[in-house]
């Protein structure tokens, strides 16, 4: 029974668990934090860049899509004037995607794209959504038996003997889970980002692979990371110097096949960044490449393994107790004093839990301290971590080694 239980805990925690981090890069040499506005294309295909996927029906979830990913931007980012190359957006009685239709035109190159989208919009840098994937994986969950502990009982409360259980039964009922098609929906989005020059200067990705959900669903989900990423580096204040120690970064060792990975590649290497102006205390963190001749620490490491394992569950069943019927009655005890009895009866119940895929990213990964001036090694810190979306595991590690260094300057 208890691994029928985990089974169906399992689906319900790919369902439900809450997701935090998506693959995301920004060039920090750039001034992308101050900028102004941001022009966004409509959403594409990743296989197929120069086919918009847009639509003039407002009942249309292409339509929904680009609308709902302009005003992820638009409502709840400050700072940040946007403009839409999707129908639906006026601008002095203007369809602006009829005004800059110009720019939904295949260009040779991006340095074209960019030089365009500057010259009719004076923008300061432009997205590129894309669909890595967008589809329905249909699969059969077999016919499969149990042979199913159940049982029935009865629950009194407040009675003469006080509260009891009584007439209890258990039995084992034969129970069949029918043959079923299941439904896994796949979403991957990416965002590019590129400036006035056509400089790459972001970098996002995220994916959803989930049972009972829709495209809207998952689309919101996802477009909620990349609006929360962007939004936080927007209204990041640069900090002080906290320290006269500088610290910062060389090169990390990434897995053969993550190595033509442009997202993950940055990514990763972002995030160690990153999770070090969040974490490390009294020091000063310099994030430019530029500025490391006069470090005093770096950070280095290597990561071993970066994958995601997938696993097909089979049927199972849970039982559980349902409450089958309620009484109340009346009875005087020996004072004369009357009271409510309560008779409950409960029988179990079976639930059907169709086979199911669950996914699991597996990230391993060993970072290093060390000492700028000598060469030497001064903290590692090894960690191994599995969690449904990569960057969360990976910036586990990294939160952990960052703490050990804390540890290291607060002993010194």
């Amino acid at each position: 029974m208890l691994k029928i239980f985990l089974a169906a805990a399992i689906i319900f925690f790919m369902q439900t668990s809450a997701q935090a981090y998506g693959i995301f890069w920004y060039d920090m040499s750039s001034d992308l934090p101050k900028w102004k506005k941001v022009v966004i294309f409509p959403l594409a295909n990743s296989n197929d860049k120069n086919n918009w996927l847009i639509s003039r029906d407002e009942n249309s979830l292409l339509y929904w899509e680009n609308k709902h990913l302009m005003e992820r931007f638009e409502k709840k980012i400050k700072n940040l004037h946007t403009v839409r190359l999707a129908p639906g957006i006026e601008e002095k009685n203007e369809i602006l995607v009829d005004k800059f239709s110009v720019l939904l035109n295949p260009y040779p190159t991006e340095k074209a794209r960019a030089e365009a989208v500057f010259d009719k919009t004076g923008a300061d840098m432009y997205l590129l959504p894309r669909f890595k994937q967008n589809r329905i994986q249909t699969d059969i969950s077999p016919r499969t038996e149990f042979n199913v502990k159940l049982r029935s009982w009865t629950e009194e409360e407040d009675g003469p003997n006080g509260d009891r259980v009584y007439d209890e039964r258990e039995w084992t009922e034969h129970h069949v889970i029918p043959e079923k098609e299941v439904y896994l929906h796949i979403m991957e989005l990416e965002f590019e980002g590129y400036d006035t020059e056509a400089n790459k200067v972001l970098l996002f990705t995220d994916a959803r692979r989930e049972y009972g959900v829709d495209e809207k669903h998952q689309f919101r989900s996802i477009t909620k990371y990349i609006r929360k990423d962007f939004g936080e580096l927007k209204s990041k204040k640069n900090k002080d110097k906290a320290g006269t120690i500088n610290i910062g970064f060389k090169n990390i060792n990434l897995p053969a096949n993550i190595g033509g990975d442009e997202y993950s590649l940055k990514g990763a290497y972002f995030a160690m960044k990153f999770e070090a102006t969040e974490k490390l205390k009294g020091v000063n963190v310099v994030t430019d490449a530029a500025s490391d001749k006069n470090l005093d620490y770096y950070v280095t490491g290597r990561v071993d393994v970066w994958k995601m394992d997938s696993k097909w569950n089979l049927p199972s069943v849970t039982t559980s107790a349902k409450l089958i019927s309620t009484e109340e009655t009346k009875w005087t005890d020996s004072k004369g004093k009357e009271h409510k009895m309560k008779t409950k009866k409960y029988r179990d119940e079976i639930t059907d839990h169709y086979a199911y895929w669950s996914f699991t990213w597996n990230v391993r990964a060993t970072f290093y301290l060390v000492n700028a001036k000598t060469g030497q090694v001064v903290v590692s810190e090894s960690g191994t971590e599995f969690n449904d979306k990569p960057m969360d595991a990976y910036r586990k590690i990294l939160r952990n080694f960052y703490g050990e260094v804390n540890k290291y300057f607060k002993a010194k």
